[in-house]
């Protein structure tokens, strides 16, 4: 649109002729469509399907924003304009019979940011503390295309977070009452003990300080030795 924007003249005759014009507007066109058809896919009240309703059933909550969400998609026309216009599921008699079907930009992006704040509740439901940051790191990559937006969207639960947002996580964790630590066998400077540790985030609680491993999930803990010549836990 801006790039259009940047090339349209005053005169609608001058713009009629022009290429790059015409191709520019035909792809704001598609991409308008292709929002428009997958907002109105979420707002579908389908059980098997990948929409919000069948996530609220799964889930067992969300109810009341996942019903919002699709009056919202019924009532701005999206699942008549998906049907008719863009996946022709559903045809007129005849050609021409009903007025097209015009949704605003505004419409489109108010619909779009309903969509992402519904995606994130569900993320904050079925991931916990974690979703926020998880989605953090996902914008940091969102600009260098190494996957497509559906393949990075699910790789999104597997993003490595930093040390110490590992740290924020687990004690988010364990404010919302989950139990985090589990008691490890290892070796403390070659003599057998028993630490805590928190497996999924990579954490071992030494009194009231809490270290970070360099990789997670924590499967094993061989040793852990301090001193003069201290290093880090030996884990896998």
């Amino acid at each position: 649109m801006a790039q259009a924007a940047t090339i349209r003249s005053t005169d609608p005759i001058k713009d009629i002729g022009n290429r790059e014009l015409a191709y520019l507007d035909i792809l704001v066109q598609k991409l308008k469509d292709e929002l428009i058809a997958n907002l109105a896919e979420l707002g579908d009240e389908k059980v098997g399907r990948a929409n919000f309703y069948f996530a609220s059933v799964k889930i067992g909550s969300l109810t009341n924003e996942t019903s919002k969400f699709s009056k919202f998609v019924i009532s701005k026309q999206f699942r008549r304009k998906r049907n008719q216009e863009i996946a022709h599921r559903e045809q007129p008699e005849q050609w021409f019979e009903d007025r097209p079907i015009y949704i605003g930009y505004q419409t489109v992006l108010r619909g779009l940011a309903m969509a992402v704040r519904l995606m994130k509740a569900f993320d904050r439901k079925h991931l916990g503390p974690a979703s926020p940051y998880l989605w953090g790191e996902a914008r940091k990559k969102r600009g260098q295309f190494l996957a497509p937006a559906r393949a990075a969207y699910l790789l999104l639960p597997y993003l490595r977070l930093p040390s110490e947002t590992r740290v924020r996580v687990a004690l988010q964790e364990q404010a919302e009452g989950k139990v985090i630590w589990t008691e490890m066998k290892t070796t403390i400077n070659g003599a057998p003990a028993s630490i805590l540790a928190n497996k999924e985030w990579g954490l071992l609680l030494l009194g009231n300080r809490i270290l970070p491993l360099d990789e997670y999930p924590l499967q094993s803990l061989d040793s852990v030795n301090f001193g003069p010549e201290a290093t880090l836990p030996n884990d896998a």
